[in-house]
């Protein structure tokens, strides 16, 4: 048996090259996920660490069983409480830690952060040293990029409203210091205790960092720690750093566990696409060595040696495309680690070598070699003796229909479209994944069944168009004769472009989506004010919008400023108020989100200094004051409207612009292009500044967000998919590297009857061609369906799901399938195209 799979082995290694790069990409894929996420987690475990460094025993509150109720509830840490602590015997310092959320602003950046007292023992800086006055504050290296500021720069702190305004009107810090590496959650911001009072928001007790006398044990601390608290009646819980640090750890670690997953998802997924590979090669070998076997098995040999060859000979392939995927995979692992170091996280942990990355991934390429190569073992041991006196070119009998194979692709297709359907209208994730891979497995079942056909029928109509070349009537001869062959190969790249196209779709379908209901309430883009500016100048303001290549429309609204006071509150400002009407016949509205009936005004609390505690204030009446008008209007609260304005019916706007008299003020509402990047949009905000005005561009800015999250989604899924579509490339050149070498006889033939090198080479790009264009036209048209059953499942029931096909993303798939398809053929068509006549003719 040994012998039998040596002798194999030897013939075929030229064969088998193509199936070892296969299996060795999909190892190489898990390793290097498994690898980078454990490195991940080692750079979460790190910050963990370091934010806790200089700390021995941990004061916080206790977790609740209802964290909404406890997020109402008072922190039970008190400044007393710290006292408390203090006078324990062991303790050498206790902090209490405080934070408030904020809106952190730098030159045009502006982001959400945590502001926070500077906890003791690290004052570790790479840049400056740590702040020594109330208006210093210092930050982590990572945080400083981020904002583009360095030690001398100014950070200016705004209360977060949730929408991200502007925090101009906060206080200023100077960055006095920089701390290495970046922060576990979200960025911090380090200030004295004097600075954080100054800092806007709400402070929000979050720990008492106890420091221990040297020589004090950790634990025996933290149990005389609980003993004197034990009479505060306080809900707070005691332990040592070492313990928060895991306790930490463990809830941070369910990030790197996903990464793993997924790696390892997509893994299995460059597996199966190489399972498909290696059947196929292995199917090809069995049937070029049916003479071989059959002697084989006249000489002596049992079924059980033939077939246990067989399975040697796939095992052996296993372990050494295993062997070359683990090497190549810890090359991908350093390289990623590497880049994320460069460009993103310099502290990001060094890659480490796991057992978990050298055993789970040569085990799956070993598996999925064994799994690929059993049925073609199987073929191998039932090569009768009888089969080395047969001519060689009579193929065996095959029935024209595969009924049982044709009779499973409908009920597994027509149960996952029904599935598909149902998870459309319930709203339900699982039935749309379940039916969405029920149709996927129909379409790999019935592979066999429809592409030997539509390969002829594209080899014919294509044979119309080139009037009627032999080349092309001999490829799609060739590759629709080989249907198991064909239909395999044309499966693997299935996979990937239905895949690919799915995701493309659905991304696409889900963030136009959730672009069209966020403009059902924020209809205008970008908003324009020159009120309580000074020195504003109209004509460079349309100046700025008419150059800005991502304004793409613009209507002046009229916007007078009257005093707004909510009845049965002490809320009252000066509000800016307009109406959608004036915009009306403009293509800046995007909905009519701030349409408003007659005697009604849309409002936000806040304009009028309303705090979130008072903003229920739905229903009531507002007295609008402008000049010797009063106009009393019933609330409706919105935290959508622009900042600074209310908005009112058209027939109340008007008695409102008739008591401003000839001097009304307006705003400037305009429509940002679909596509405007985050940074273009806070270029436009800055310049408007510059010359005197304000812009509210929250609408555009959450759009701008919107896509970028997406596109850096979808970058991340279509790097995992490039596996499986270069395996799936792999298929295609090892299936025609096969055909050719079948083959050998029919192109010796070919070229004694005339046949150039180039229409020999062309009858191979066409096959490679005619696989590629079917697998491209069912995955396009299917993945197109699944992306719209995804965002269909994902959406609420209240949204209102919607197809977009990116086009040009398509065709781009399109363009790069077919230039795969010609990169694939290119060894196989030459290959052909040196036959030699006479010796091609000798061959056995």
């Amino acid at each position: 048996m040994i012998r039998i799979a040596w002798s194999n082995l030897r013939s075929a290694s030229g064969r088998l090259s193509a199936a070892m790069i296969a299996i060795a990409v999909s190892v190489a894929f898990i390793v290097a996920a498994l690898l980078f996420s454990q490195a991940f987690g080692d750079t979460l475990r790190n910050q963990v660490r370091a934010e806790w460094a200089g700390a021995d025993v941990a004061v916080t509150a206790a977790a609740s069983d209802d964290p909404a109720a406890a997020a109402d509830e008072a922190s039970p840490l008190t400044d007393s409480m710290r006292q408390t602590v203090a006078d324990v015997d062991g303790v050498e310092s206790a902090q209490l830690t405080e934070s408030a959320f904020v809106s952190v602003s730098a030159g045009s950046t502006s982001v959400t952060g945590s502001a926070t007292n500077l906890p003791q023992g690290q004052a570790e800086t790479v840049d400056g040293s740590a702040p020594d006055s109330d208006d210093e504050l210092m930050l982590r290296e990572a945080d400083a990029k981020t904002l583009g500021v360095g030690v001398g720069d100014t950070i200016t702190l705004g209360e977060f409203d949730g929408a991200r305004r502007s925090a101009a009107d906060g206080p200023s810090f100077t960055v006095s210091g920089i701390m290495p590496g970046s922060s576990a959650a979200g960025m911090n911001l380090y200030l004295t205790d004097g600075g954080l009072k100054t800092a806007p928001g709400e402070l929000v007790p979050d720990s008492i960092r106890v420091v221990a006398d040297d020589g004090t044990d950790r634990t025996a601390l933290a149990e005389a720690v609980e003993s004197a608290l034990a009479d505060a009646d306080a809900d707070v819980s005691v332990r040592t750093v070492d313990q928060v640090v895991e306790e930490q750890i463990e809830s941070l670690s369910n990030t790197s566990d996903m990464l793993s997953t997924v790696g390892i998802a997509f893994g299995l997924l460059a597996a199966g696409v190489a399972a498909l590979v290696i059947s196929n090669t292995f199917n090809v070998l069995v049937a070029s060595r049916t003479r071989v076997l059959a002697l084989f098995r006249a000489i002596g040999a049992s079924r059980s040696q033939v077939r246990g060859a067989a399975v040697v000979e796939s095992l052996s392939l296993g372990i050494v495309g295993s062997v070359l995927g683990v090497g190549l995979g810890l090359l991908i692992g350093w390289g990623l680690s590497a880049v994320v170091r460069a460009l993103w996280m310099p502290e990001f942990a060094q890659m480490s070598p796991s057992v978990s990355a050298f055993v789970v991934g040569p085990i799956v390429g070993i598996l999925v070699t064994l799994a690929a190569g059993l049925i073609p073992a199987i073929r191998a041991s039932r090569v009768s003796p009888i089969e080395a006196l047969r001519p060689v070119d009579v193929p065996a009998a095959a029935p024209r229909i595969r009924w049982v194979r044709l009779s499973l692709t409908l009920v597994l297709g027509i149960a996952g479209i029904g599935l598909c359907l149902l998870g459309t209208t319930s709203q339900s994730v699982l039935f749309g994944i379940v039916g969405c891979f029920a149709l996927f497995v129909a379409l790999l079942v019935g592979a066999k069944v429809f592409v030997p056909p539509l390969v002829a029928l594209f080899a014919g109509a294509v044979g119309l168009i080139t009037r009627r070349s032999p080349a092309v009537k001999l490829a799609g001869r060739s590759a629709s004769t080989a249907g198991g062959r064909t239909a395999s190969t044309t499966g693997a790249l299935l996979i990937g472009i239905t895949l690919v196209t799915a995701v493309v779709v659905g991304s696409s379908s889900l963030q136009r989506t959730l672009e069209l209901a966020t403009a059902e309430d924020t209809p205008v883009d970008l908003v324009v004010s020159t009120a309580g500016q000074s020195g504003a100048d109209d004509a460079k303001i349309g100046s700025v919008l008419d150059d800005s290549p991502i304004v793409e429309e613009r209507e002046n609204v009229p916007a007078p400023t009257a005093s707004v006071s909510v009845g049965g509150t002490d809320g009252s400002g000066d509000v800016a108020i307009t109406s959608a009407e004036a915009a009306a016949d403009s293509p800046v509205l995007r909905s009519d989100g701030y349409d408003v009936d007659a005697g009604t005004i849309l409002i936000d609390p806040r304009s009028v200094g309303l705090d979130d505690a008072d903003s229920d204030v739905d229903g009531q009446t507002a007295t609008v004051r402008l000049g010797d008008q009063d106009l009393d209007l019933t609330i409706e609260t919105s935290f959508d409207v622009p900042a600074g304005t209310a908005l009112v019916s058209g027939a109340d706007a008007k008695t409102l612009e008739a008591a401003a008299g000839d001097d009304v003020a307006e705003q400037t509402w305009a429509k940002i292009a679909d596509d405007a990047s985050s940074s273009q949009i806070e270029a436009l905000t800055s310049e408007l500044d510059a010359v005197g005005a304000s812009g509210d561009a929250a609408a555009a800015q959450y759009r701008a967000e919107f896509a970028s999250m997406f596109q850096v989604a979808l970058s991340v899924v279509l790097g995992l998919l490039a596996a499986a579509v270069v395996i799936a490339v792999i298929g295609v050149s090892n299936t025609l590297t096969l055909s050719v070498i079948e083959r050998r006889r029919e192109g010796a033939l070919l070229r004694a009857l005339g046949f150039t090198r180039a229409a020999m080479s062309r009858m191979i790009t066409i096959e490679s061609l005619l696989m590629t264009l079917i697998a491209l036209i069912v995955g396009a048209g299917v993945g197109t369906f699944f992306g719209w059953v995804g965002t269909a499942s994902m959406m609420p029931a209240s949204a209102n799901p919607v197809l977009s096909v990116p086009w040009t993303q398509i065709g781009l798939i399109g363009v790069a399938a077919v230039l795969a398809a010609v990169l694939a053929s290119a060894i196989p068509a030459r290959s052909m195209s040196r036959i030699a006549p006479a010796k091609g003719m000798s061959m056995e």
